[in-house]
């Protein structure tokens, strides 16, 4: 029993630190995207430029969804649904072999 325990408080420092690690690459590439927004000094070249985002939001159940495009946000649900399932499985699986200690 104590090893699933360390197994599982293994797997949550991992998983810290590969949400961290997301995180700070994507401040390093935001502000990438920053100096190449300010390089682009033509008016033309600044309308033609379009940024999508999108994002949810889960609040216990009920999601929170968002969006600046109907693909943004598509991609949104669908990347939601395949984590929430990969959740469920680890979870499930975590549950079950615990119940067999």
């Amino acid at each position: 029993m104590i090893e699933y325990i360390i197994l599982i408080m293994i797997i949550t420092m991992i998983l810290a630190v590969v949400g961290v690690a997301l995180i700070l690459i994507d401040s390093v590439r935001l502000r990438s995207y920053e100096t190449e927004i300010e390089e682009v000094k033509d008016e033309e070249e600044k309308r033609k430029r379009k940024v999508k985002a999108g994002g949810v939001v889960l609040i216990g159940p009920l999601p929170i969804i968002f969006g600046t495009d109907k693909d943004i946000i598509k991609w949104a649900i669908v990347l939601t649904v395949i984590v929430v399932v990969v959740f469920l499985i680890f979870t499930f699986m975590i549950m079950s072999s615990l119940r067999w200690l």
